[in-house]
């Protein structure tokens, strides 16, 4: 080899040994896609623990086209074909050895086999055939996987990888940071290839926007759809869907929060409390201060009030008013998002020429026009502002600047 050639490959290698130990690795330590000549077995393949195979067919059987399923549908469709463990491997994608963080009474690591389908993310007891397969996530477009850190391999010698799912989260290690993030790669893939997830809400808003000029179509949905009319039961699930996974990696840390979902359903009961209290104002501010730190929530909390407004027993009192001065003062602090507004701005027009010269229709005629002059605010209104907003009034305010030559 040529004086030039054995330099530059010299100067790779302490390259990579470099960026390895940055990463928290070994210097001895490689790729797992990088294997030696030595190592393979005599069918050509690595005794790697991941193993990547392409898929012969379409996903699903439809030619590339994604069928929407429920995730129990899809789960018992995955169970039934899984009955055989790992014998046919239809699809599989990715399939290795991880550890997967299981809690007791305290919290321990076991080695499981993990595999990696279109539809699923599987772990068996083994890698043999007929091997007992222990659990299963069913992945779906509100999946989500929180990728490997270097705070968490400082703590514990291992790169985790964390997978959300409806009803489970997979906490899963390796002592390779290529691994995982090889296995975090193949997840987010397949979770991107999903079909949206609607709620029963939205797609009840869809049929709204489409039959909007039939006011009988119209009628018919709200009375054959309790989801869509004020309740004053608890709501167990958010009306608009969101991510599973915990909150502290995409949002507000520190403040208390619990995920997206949780907290949806905790602002709904913040709602229904506003007909109980004597003082709404700082329940008011508390639901503003949510949604601007946790911007995912806004559409939802707007999609609770419309619900709560909307055919309610008894429209006129002051109990069901405060709902009313809530979306008046969101109204003029965040405006929802595109498909939001369009079903508010229907809601709205709907009370006015349900209700003239009513209460809800001033309401109503005040917070139409505050939707087109309102800009996201960085902070929720003061108690002052909050007040003169519940009753639709007016506010001077005198703005100080700090110095002569400001103005």
């Amino acid at each position: 080899m040529p004086l030039q050639g054995v330099c530059w490959f010299l100067c790779c290698r302490q390259g990579f040994s470099l960026l390895g130990r940055d990463y928290g690795e070994k210097e001895e330590e490689e790729s797992f896609e990088l294997r030696n000549k030595e190592d393979l077995t005599p069918n050509g393949r690595t005794p790697a623990e991941v193993t990547v195979s392409q898929p012969t067919c379409t996903a699903n059987g439809t030619n590339g086209h994604t069928i929407s399923q429920s995730p129990v549908k899809m789960k018992k469709q995955i169970t039934e074909e899984n009955e055989m463990g790992l014998e046919e491997e239809p699809e599989l994608l990715v399939k290795g050895w991880l550890l997967r963080e299981v809690r007791g009474s305290w919290i321990k690591h076991r080695r499981y086999w993990f595999v990696l389908s279109q539809d699923s993310l599987d772990y068996y007891s083994g890698p043999e055939k007929g091997a007992r397969r222990l659990g299963t996530l069913v992945l779906t477009s509100l999946c989500s996987v929180i990728w490997p850190d270097k705070q968490t391999y400082k703590e514990t010698g291992y790169w985790s990888i964390t997978v959300y799912g409806r009803k489970h989260c997979y906490r899963l290690y390796t002592k390779h940071f290529n691994e995982a993030v090889h296995w975090a790669c193949a997840i987010q893939k397949i979770i991107d290839t999903k079909s949206p997830v609607e709620t029963p809400t939205q797609l009840l808003i869809r049929d709204i926007e489409e039959n909007k000029f039939n006011p009988e179509v119209v009628e018919h949905i709200y009375q054959h759809n309790p989801i869509l009319k004020y309740t004053q039961g608890p709501l167990y699930a958010p009306l608009l869907p969101f991510p599973y996974g915990s909150l502290e990696h995409t949002y507000h840390n520190g403040k208390g929060y619990g995920s997206v979902r949780e907290e949806a359903v905790k602002l709904f009961n913040c709602l229904q409390q506003l007909e109980l209290v004597r003082e709404p104002v700082p329940i008011i501010q508390g639901v503003l201060q949510t949604c601007l730190d946790l911007r995912p929530l806004r559409d939802e909390v707007y999609c609770q009030l419309v619900k709560q407004t909307s055919h309610t027993p008894s429209p006129y009192t002051a109990a069901h008013l405060r709902y009313w001065q809530l979306l008046t003062c969101m109204s003029c602090t965040f405006l929802p998002g595109p498909n939001m507004l369009k079903y508010l701005r229907f809601h709205l027009k709907r009370i006015q020429s349900q209700s003239p010269e009513s209460e809800m229709d001033n309401y109503a005629s005040f917070i139409s026009e505050a939707l087109e002059k309102t800009k996201c605010r960085e902070c929720v209104p003061s108690w002052d502002e909050i007040q003169m907003l519940m009753n639709r009034q007016e506010m001077l305010c005198t703005v100080h600047y700090p110095g002569p030559g400001s103005c």
